[in-house]
């Protein structure tokens, strides 16, 4: 029994370190990217018709750089997308056995790329999370205006 388990437990490890698993790894990351653009739109859209013209001036300013934030992480995205995808590329010859002299070239700029995209996921909920609190403060705000007037 011992033996099957560890066995099991070597194929898991072997599976992590594969090339096969760098690759599915890079889709993911690239799915995730994508996604986070559909996020960045949906807030961009929210910041820029709904709330610009609700905030005051200090909101207003903050708003406006949420938005360029917003536009400057999509750009990044774009670009990380590009660079995921010739990844993904050369780990699929690498699968083919074509580039075996550049596996651990790609097996580092897989680390890279882990880094870059965990930090671009992370700088992208900062900006969501600041996005929120600013609409719930307008919103509030909205919200108590309008009871007063009644």
């Amino acid at each position: 029994m011992k033996i099957n388990q560890l066995t099991q437990k070597e194929k898991s490890t072997s599976f992590e370190n594969s090339i096969e698993h760098l690759h599915a790894k890079v889709q993911q990351w690239i799915s995730e990217i994508e996604f986070v653009k559909i996020e960045q739109n949906f807030l961009k859209e929210l910041l820029g018709e709904h709330i610009i013209g609700l905030c005051e001036t200090d909101n207003y300013t903050k708003a406006k750089l949420l938005l360029n934030g917003i536009e400057h992480e999509t750009g990044l995205g774009n670009k990380l997308i590009e660079s995921l995808k010739e990844h993904k590329i050369n780990l699929a010859l690498l699968l083919e056995n074509i580039y075996l002299k550049k596996e651990d070239t790609f097996r580092n700029n897989h680390k890279l790329l882990k880094i870059e995209v965990n930090n671009y996921i992370e700088n992208f909920k900062y900006i969501k999370e600041q996005v929120f609190e600013l609409v719930l403060l307008v919103m509030r705000s909205e919200k108590e205006k309008k009871l007063l007037s009644e």
